[in-house]
This record gives C-alpha cells, structure tokens and sequence, in this order.
C-alpha cells in the first residue's frame, strides 16, 4: 500500500503542475534566511547610543523629560556590552550605575534579533499589511510563553520571567525587518506592562552593509498608570576593535607627544582641594556618560606629594536629572577619577564638601563692607541654590540646582576632599 500511494504521486506530478507554496510563509521564511545570513556574516560590532529618559505622571498628563545618557554599546559574540564613551573597556555591570530615575534594559541593541530569528524563534502569524515610515510591510504575529521566555524584568516585586507577544513588519521587497514591536504578559509588580519597539535600518560595517537597530523605545507602565519612557538611538555603527575609542564630541584632554614614563602618585585622604571647572555643563546639551575635566585651582602640598596649581582632573557626569515636583529643580552628580600634571598621575578619589562662591567685596553707602555673589547667573552651587552631598555614593559630588535651566558654566569653583581607596 506505501508503495502504491508513492507511485500515484508520482503520477499526480507528471500530470500536473506542483501547487504553488504560500506566498505569506514564503516571505517569512525568506525574511528569517536573510536574518540568518546577516547575523552570521556581522563582525563584532560597537555603536555610540543616546538614551532620551521622559516620565509621565497620571496628574500630569504629560511626557516630560527627565535625563539622557551617553552610552558605548558593543554586540560581541553575540552578547550585548556597555561602557561609557571613550572608556576603551566594556563593565559588565554599567547598566546598574545609570541613575536609577527611570527605566533600563537590555536587549534592544542586537539581542532581539537573535531572539527571534535563531533556531529557537517562536511561530509567526500573518496579519495582514503594515506601514512604516511610508513603506508598505506585510505584518506577522508572534507570541512566547512564560516556560519558554527569556524576558526577564527586575522590579521593586523582584524578578521573573515574563511571557511577551509582539509583531514584525517586514519589507516584501527587501525581505529585511523594518519594525519590531514587543508587549509583555505577566510582569512582577508594580509594573503593569512593559512595551518595546525597534526600527530597523542598513548601515554599513566595515566593507558590507547590515540590517542593525536604529532606534528602540522602551515603556514601563506601573500599576497606577504612570509611565516612564526611554528613546534610543543608535549612530556611528562600525567594526569593533579593543583599541577603539569613541566620543560625542565633549572636551577632554588628551595625551600627545612622545611617549614618557608616567609617575604614578597616591594622594593621602583629608586634603581639600578648590576645583575649577573647564567642561561647560548644560541640561539641554549634556549627558550622563560625558566626559568632564577641571583644573587644579590651589597648589596642595602634603606628605609625600606636591601638586601644582593647574593640574588637570578627569572624570565624568555620573547623574544629570531633572525633576518637577514639589518644584522644578536639577540634581547633577560629578566623578573625578584622575589627576595629571607633567609626567605624573594620580587615581583620584574625594568627595564634593562645598562651594565657592565668586564675590566681590564693596562698601555700601554707610561705609560697612559687604559681599556681592558674582558668579555666573545658574551656574554656582550654595546652600542656597540647595547644595547636597551625596554621602551615599563615595567618589561623587550630588548637588541640586533650583529653577527652570541648568548652565554650569566654565570657571565654576567647587572644593572636593580627597577619601581613602
């Protein structure tokens, strides 16, 4: 019987022609052997990534937002690594030092694809056609369960699993990707929902062109309706090297010349240092992630060591944010981490003790001599302005700034007290 059944198809073929296959699983099975060729031909990759954070509150009703970070993302061996820009060496635990004001995640950057495309992908659905940026798609669905998910989400209520649907759109012509969307199950409270979506462009890597992520949103929704939104963007994508080293464009200082034996230094703990500050720092153009320098305002001496007036100090924003109730006002966090002059180096570790106010000393029309506060309109921290050590976090100067702007101002003073390591 086998046998006959065998012949009679036989038969049916030489008499007819082969039923064609569904175009809708064709395209998807097209679009997945794409994907697959272009995971596996992408070299390690490294791409500079801009976070915009924005909040929306249930009173409110509207997005405002709250800080950006800069950020060197890397896909390498297929694994998603971070530093901060210029850095020249990826942290395995970056992520847990953005400020923890909003929300954060990884994924977005290289590992969805992945994901979903690997020979562990999920079933699609078709679901009809789609649009994206003026170009007609054709849509697909998907759905994993919570046994069979990686989505793993950290919250207040701790971590779990959760099982998440989405849809791709996919260009029929190109048979490339052009959107991801992704919404999750079960999350653990009090997060309600979290939303993904991906759009995706060629950019070129290296001597070929490769389909890369060009912009993730993230939306974590709370049990009460408020929102806490991040956009991100990716740009300068290229091939990934060890001696590479990126940067948006922020001042630093940079060795140069022939190569010199460098001295290296220990500055003992307990000495005051006044700091002025040579990176210019804005809310509207500055980010978390950016390098910062300052200068030595005051030669020290002390036991062991000598360092002279002008000095340079290195480090980065650590924290940049903006916040709105009970009033607006800004909270910055600054790290200083290293301390050159000559040919000689220092590890830097202090934290911020205070301000220096510019002032001018008159007499008024009695003849009693007064202080007047000349410093740069927003851009000196007192007391007054609401001054706060960050006594939580050694190694960072915490400060807030009341009002509607935020301009620290090249030549603003601060004076830090070096710690012990």
């Amino acid at each position: 019987m086998p046998r006959a059944c065998l012949l009679l198809v036989a038969i049916v073929r030489g008499a007819w022609p082969a039923p064609q296959a569904n175009p809708e699983i064709a395209l998807i099975d097209g679009a997945r052997q794409r994907m697959a060729a272009n995971l596996a031909s992408l070299p390690n990759y490294t791409c500079l990534e801009a976070i915009d954070r924005s909040v929306r509150r249930v009173a409110k009703q509207k997005l405002l937002f709250r800080d950006r970070i800069h950020l060197e993302v890397a896909f390498i061996e297929a694994n998603e690594m971070f530093s901060w820009p210029g850095a020249g060496s990826f942290e395995s635990d970056l992520l847990e030092q953005i400020p923890q004001v909003g929300a954060s995640g990884a994924g977005g950057f290289g590992g969805w694809t992945r994901t979903l495309f690997g020979p562990s992908a999920p079933d699609f659905t078709y679901a009809g056609e789609c649009m994206v940026d003026g170009r007609r798609g054709s849509k697909y669905t998907f759905r994993v369960p919570a046994e069979s998910s990686t989505y793993e989400v950290r919250s207040a209520g701790g971590v779990a699993m959760s099982p998440y649907s989405g849809s791709v759109c996919i260009d029929p012509g190109s048979l490339d990707i052009m959107l991801l969307e992704i919404i999750t199950g079960h999350t653990p409270p009090p997060v309600a929902s979290i939303s993904e979506s991906i759009h995706y462009g060629r950019a070129r890597i290296g001597s070929a062109d490769f389909l890369l992520p060009r912009d993730h949103e993230l939306v974590v929704t709370d049990l009460e309706g408020n929102e806490n939104r991040n956009l991100t963007s990716f740009t300068s994508c290229r091939e990934y090297a060890s001696q590479s080293s990126i940067s948006f464009d922020v001042e630093h200082t940079a060795a140069s010349g022939p190569q010199v034996k460098v001295e290296e230094l220990q500055i003992p703990p307990g000495i005051s240092m006044e700091l002025k500050l040579e990176t210019p720092i804005t809310f509207e153009e500055s980010a978390v992630g950016d390098p910062i320098t300052a200068r030595l305002d005051r030669a020290i001496k002390a036991p062991g060591v000598s360092v002279p007036k002008g000095a340079i100090l290195s480090g980065r924003i650590r924290g940049l944010e903006q916040y709105f109730e009970p009033e607006k006002y800004f909270r910055v966090s600054l790290e200083f981490s290293s301390l050159i002059f000559g040919n000689k180096h220092a590890q830097f570790r202090a934290r911020l003790v205070g301000p220096r106010l510019q002032v001018e000393k008159h007499l008024d029309s009695s003849g009693m001599a007064t202080e007047t506060d000349v410093s740069t309109p927003g851009s000196t921290i007192s007391e007054g302005s609401g001054f706060d050590l960050d006594n939580s976090s050694p190694g960072l100067g915490a400060f807030r700034v009341r009002g509607g702007a935020l301009r620290l101002s090249r030549g603003l003073r601060m004076i830090w007290q070096t710690q012990s390591e």
